[in-house]
């Protein structure tokens, strides 16, 4: 019975897959598999009374060839390659090792790709499992981790241990905002599932997406690359976090105190005489095409001068081709204006206001509350209600609209 057989010199052992492969729409086509190398070592078991291959190593230049009908071909490379064998036919298990390459076939704008030291597969379950210095890469995503996972059944892929995404190959968008530039956008996270055929992706432990001073920071983000749209999910004890910009009229700040890019969590002046305005959610979905930043559960927003709460708020952005960052000088979006609704409170220095409803017009430093009724409380003045409030960041004015339902009504204080 034969035990052992070693070739001479190239050869190539041809497999009939019979099942763990994608369906041939022809039973006569199914899926096969072709692995070839300078030199082949071949170990044979007895197998149901037959003599049967058991194991083979292959080395130098492995190359192994996946064709089923209807898909493109998928190819890995390797320094070798060692198959197990099932009793029954087909493969267990094949193990590349050395300067791993592998690709899908796809057209350029979906093709997986992969490198690696080490890769094992599994026809059963699909499963590629990619480890020493795993990197993939599709359609202008680019992403290393300490392990990753590929699915070749259903192009998914999953990366595990320091994980760092780059997309590249963007275009500019000069109506968006927060992720309008063609500036790269990098995500890092400790998990990532990306799904090559939709272009979404989702990041899960300490996520951080940002193109240039732009920063979305959660437990989880879920980005989609063609639309440039972003869910990003907190939890109670980390909220989700962003950073903004509101222009101070009339106000310019010296060149070198401007903001470096990534440092938008950071307080201070920045180009052109602006101010942060950082917001805290549980939730946050933001599309680029429509500049809306929406904002869920226990929604906070601290500018210069205030802190503005509520239930929900929608942040609007200013198109990127109207502020200082289409230039030289990276800084966060800039704000146009905020509409923050349930159970609204505004805390500034020196006085309290409440309502339901609340425009914040970012260019006016303009407050107007509606809804409860609305009511603002300073230490001078006391306590104001009425159908409709109107106050101001800078200044102390504070117009009152009243309405039949809701008198304007003054409850001051008297000192004695």
């Amino acid at each position: 019975m034969l035990r052992h057989a070693t070739t001479s010199g190239a050869a190539q052992i041809r497999i009939t897959q019979t099942g763990g492969a994608p369906a041939s729409p022809a039973p006569s086509s199914p899926p096969r598999t072709v692995v070839t190398a300078g030199k082949f070592d071949a170990d044979f078991a007895e197998q149901s009374g037959r003599n049967a291959l058991s194991t083979i190593h292959g080395a130098p230049d492995a190359r192994i060839v996946s064709t089923a009908a209807g898909h493109p071909d998928r190819i890995s490379t390797s320094d070798s390659v060692d198959a197990i064998f099932l009793p029954q036919g087909g493969i267990e298990s094949v193990t590349q090792r050395g300067n791993f390459v592998y690709t899908d076939g796809q057209t350029p704008d979906k093709q997986m790709r992969a490198w690696a030291t080490t890769a094992h597969y599994t026809p059963a379950d699909q499963m590629l499992v990619l480890s020493g210095s795993p990197r993939i890469s599709s359609g202008g995503m680019a992403s290393t981790a300490s392990s990753v996972r590929i699915n070749r059944g259903t192009g998914e892929a999953l990366a595990e241990g320091d994980v760092k995404t780059s997309y590249s190959e963007l275009k500019e968008q000069p109506n968006g905002a927060l992720l309008a530039s063609s500036s790269p956008i990098h995500v890092t996270s400790q998990t990532m599932v990306a799904q090559s055929n939709s272009g979404t992706a989702l990041y899960q432990g300490n996520a951080r997406l940002w193109q240039d001073a732009n920063v979305i920071e959660a437990p989880s983000i879920r980005f989609d690359r063609d639309h440039r749209f972003v869910t990003a999910q907190g939890t109670p004890g980390r909220l989700v976090e962003t950073v903004l910009v509101q222009k101070e009229a009339g106000k310019k700040v010296p060149e070198d105190a401007s903001k470096k890019p990534g440092s938008a969590g950071k307080k201070g002046p920045a180009p052109d005489g602006s101010s942060p305005v950082a917001i805290t959610a549980l939730k946050l979905t933001y599309s680029d095409s429509e500049r809306k930043a929406h904002y869920e559960g226990g929604v906070v927003a601290k500018g210069a001068d205030f802190t503005a709460s509520a239930q929900t708020a929608d942040a609007y952005l200013v198109p990127r081709s109207q502020t200082s960052s289409n230039q030289s000088v990276a800084e966060p979006s800039q704000l146009d204006r905020i509409v923050a609704q349930d159970h609204v409170v505004v805390q500034q220095p020196t006085r309290k206001a409440e309502g339901q409803k609340l425009v914040y017009t970012a260019a006016e430093d303009k407050f107007v509350l509606t809804g409860g009724p609305p009511s603002i409380f300073d230490a001078e003045r006391g306590k104001i209600t009425g159908g409709s409030l109107t106050f101001f960041r800078r200044d102390d004015r504070v117009l009152v609209e009243g309405e039949a339902s809701t008198p304007v009504v003054t409850q001051t204080r008297v000192a004695r």
